[in-house]
């Protein structure tokens, strides 16, 4: 597997492991010592939290990050490994088992490469008869550079080692005189062992900043021109820039005197030290940061009526069913694993205890939230069939991720607890649910104290809400600080041709997408990058934060006295976004549910007992209707789901047959026989509003049809599409109509055309 990896994507001159991943990068290092072709070129190595392989003693420089807090490999075996590697750098960190994320751990892991790198520059030149000798290259390569040799004599020069192959071509730039290719434009090249049959790599060196400027168009350019796998590609790609370069010569050369008059780059522009963006990762004007979050509030209120910036959020996923995930999140032992089971109703449940991370890996269940019905508003309840059953107040249960993630303590953006591991595992939420303890028993470590050691450990649960949401926004705050020089470099770039003004904005915006959001999301509140503060960038993120990471509070463990108090403060404060919950009553009412005990709709507040229930049942079930049930109608656990999806202002739809009956789309998949209006066997359909779709906000009646058929509910190309609104008028909507229904849920008729089979 190794081999083929390197003779794929290789070369390689390191090679990084972690965990049980450092055991297969240490094999790598044992193969280089073997002189295994594919891994001589392989020059250092990074493991962390590695533990060792038993190979032989290595020669490779190798640096090491280990933990004695790691509880998964010890730092003892993280020695024994690092003393396989006779020049070995030793570095230990507090973040236990983990790739360490504070700066200091950076900056060594950078200084390490600076001095590998100082080891083996300058290369020096080889020819190609050097090449010829070298038996671990392909006459393929050999050839390739025979010719190259010939066609550009004067431009080329090959790099030792010979294995793999290195070189660079220099390319006549307007206005360089440069007499070496380190000083002018050049073509690098790097050929993988397979080459040709594998991709070369290929870079642009230059000091023109006129170049810089126009280098995404110009490598676009020169990657057009690679040959098919097999062929080689070098002399096309060279001859391609060249053409490029010539083409594009007025612009470069208007670049240049650009440079020369406005002496590139002012002293006080790089005059940088000190600066917002340079300061230590812990440091932060928690001034700036509130005043930021209390301003995107404004400009982003919860209640406000959705605009462009909620269809940004889901860019790429629209003609298709919402498949929505919930993120559960909070401190440990707030509880989150006691809702996950609940809120999932799986038979096989997640670990659930007393103590700080209970979860370490995330759990992920498809679990349920209550959905708008139409039936309501059409006056049909008693006929309407939702397929995945119904829940309380004439709603329709509905399908849903849940995803339970580790326990996050304060300072996790900086590595504490689980840190970024816990925060990486919320990207692919659409909302979150921040469970907090209401009962206000645990600290911010996750440690109960329990209902009467008021020892003063315990915690506000008000003040728990607004460290969770830093946390979170320093996640992204620090991910993005630690790149703004890249994005001021774009800036600066970008003010030397207009073609080039929105060159920062999109790698700014490129930092957000590992968010899972796109571009055009983070663009809603861009402006001129160089003259940005620490708040704007403060008040990106937090705007990015509400729309992109909507947060609603579950108050769980309701059913503890202390809760009470403590519950309505919150809610006066934060009003629908906090719902009070008792978890782990939902979840006892669904195990004595499963014997046979009693049986409950979820979502509501009516328990009927089964005649044969124990004693001790009916007790708790007494009890649950007095401390639960009757004061907050019912468990919150399916209301605070479904309040964290209706956050995002979804889009419901129930498509049917015709508006006279309400019946149901059939399945195209599960149906054969008659087709009538584009829908593979419409005659069966029996069941009244049984089938309902989840769009994204701001979805078109485009987007519905596509969404249909991606479901194999219809097939054929869009004819006409009908709304029937509460009053029972019918709509005739066009293709690029945004759906916004009268009601909570769309009911339509989409007519195709027999087209498609």
């Amino acid at each position: 597997v190794l081999e083929e990896a390197v003779a794929h994507l290789g070369p390689f001159d390191g090679v990084l492991g972690f965990s049980e991943g450092g055991l297969a990068a240490q094999l790598a290092c044992d193969l280089a010592e073997e002189d295994a072709p594919s891994f001589a070129s392989l020059r250092f190595c990074i493991l962390v939290a590695s533990p060792p392989l038993g190979m032989r003693p290595s020669r490779i420089r190798s640096l090491h990050f280990a933990s004695s807090k790691d509880t998964v490999v010890s730092i003892e075996d993280s020695k024994r490994c690092a003393s396989q590697f006779s020049d070995a750098d030793w570095v230990e960190h507090e973040g236990g088992h983990g790739v360490p994320h504070r700066s200091e751990d950076v900056r060594l892991l950078a200084t390490f490469l600076e001095k590998c790198r100082d080891d083996w520059l300058p290369l020096q030149q080889a020819s190609a008869e050097d090449i010829e000798q070298e038996t671990r290259i392909n006459q393929e390569q050999k050839d390739e550079v025979e010719t190259l040799s010939a066609m550009f004599a004067e431009e080329l020069t090959i790099f030792q080692p010979t294995y793999p192959v290195r070189l660079a071509i220099k390319l006549d730039v307007p206005g360089s005189d440069a007499a070496s290719v380190a000083e002018a434009a050049a073509l690098r090249f790097v050929f993988p062992p397979l080459y040709p049959q594998a991709p070369c790599v290929c870079d642009l060196d230059t000091e023109s900043l006129a170049l810089q400027v126009h280098r995404r168009e110009l490598m676009e350019a020169v990657e057009a021109a690679r040959e098919p796998l097999g062929f080689p590609s070098v002399t096309a790609m060279v001859q391609e820039a060249q053409q490029w370069i010539e083409e594009h010569q007025g612009q470069l050369k208007a670049g240049e005197a650009g440079d020369s008059a406005q002496g590139g780059p002012s002293e006080d522009e790089d005059a940088d030290e000190g600066a917002w963006w340079l300061v230590e990762e812990a440091e932060v004007d928690e001034k700036l940061l509130l005043a930021a979050e209390k301003k995107a509030s404004e400009l982003l209120p919860d209640k406000a009526e959705k605009s462009a910036w909620a269809r940004q959020c889901g860019a790429g996923s629209y003609g298709k069913p919402w498949t929505f995930t919930v993120g559960l999140v909070g401190k440990p032992s707030a509880g989150k694993s006691t809702l996950f089971n609940a809120g999932t109703r799986s038979e096989k449940e997640a670990a659930m205890a007393p103590h700080p991370f209970t979860t370490i890996d995330p759990n992920v269940e498809p679990g349920w939230f209550a959905a708008p019905c139409p039936s309501v508003a059409l006056k049909c309840q008693d006929e309407c069939e939702p397929e995945h059953g119904r829940a309380d107040h004439g709603r329709r249960r509905f399908p849903l991720l849940v995803k339970d993630v580790a326990g996050l303590v304060p300072g996790a953006y900086l590595g504490r607890g689980r840190g970024n591991a816990f925060l990486n595992d919320l990207v692919d939420a659409d909302s979150l649910v921040h469970v907090v303890d209401a009962s206000g028993r645990s600290d911010a470590e996750g440690v109960d104290h329990g209902a009467s050691k008021g020892s003063g450990k315990a915690s506000d649960p008000l003040e728990e809400i607004g460290w969770v949401r830093r946390e979170i926004h320093m996640w992204i705050f620090s991910n993005v600080r630690a790149k703004w020089d890249t994005v001021r470099r774009k800036a600066k770039l970008a003010r030397q041709s207009v073609s080039l003004q929105t060159l920062a904005a999109e790698r700014l915006f490129a930092l957000f997408t590992g968010y899972h959001a796109s571009q055009q999301l983070a663009a809603q509140v861009y402006e001129d990058i160089l003259n940005w503060g620490e708040f704007d960038l403060h008040l990106l993120v937090a705007c990015f934060l509400r729309v992109r990471f909507p947060i609603v509070v579950a108050l769980n463990k309701a059913d503890t006295s202390e809760a009470t108090e403590h519950i309505a403060r919150v809610q006066a404060v934060l009003e629908n976004a906090a719902v009070p919950v008792s978890a782990r009553s939902e979840l006892w009412l669904l195990q004595q549910q499963r014997k046979g005990h009693l049986s409950y709709l979820e979502g509501g507040n009516s328990v009927t007992l089964a005649e044969t229930a124990p004693v001790e049942v009916k007790e708790q079930v007494e009890m649950l209707k007095q401390r639960v049930l009757e004061p907050y109608g019912n468990t919150g656990v399916m209301e605070v789901l479904s309040r964290a999806v209706l956050q995002r202002s979804p889009v419901f739809c129930c498509p049917v047959l015709d508006f006279s009956s309400l019946e149901s789309l059939p399945s195209v998949a599960s149906t054969s026989g008659g087709y009538a209006g584009g829908y593979a066997g419409a005659t069966k359909g029996k069941s009244k509003l049984a089938t309902m779709l989840m769009l994204r906000p701001l979805s078109t009646v485009e987007e519905v049809h596509a969404a249909l058929k991606n479901e194999q509910l219809l097939r054929g190309d869009l004819v006409r599409a009908e709304m029937l609104r509460p009053s029972g008028q019918v709509l005739t909507l066009r293709r690029d109509d945004v759906l916004k229904p009268e009601g909570a849920t769309a009911v339509m008729r989409i007519l195709t055309n027999k087209k498609a089979k």
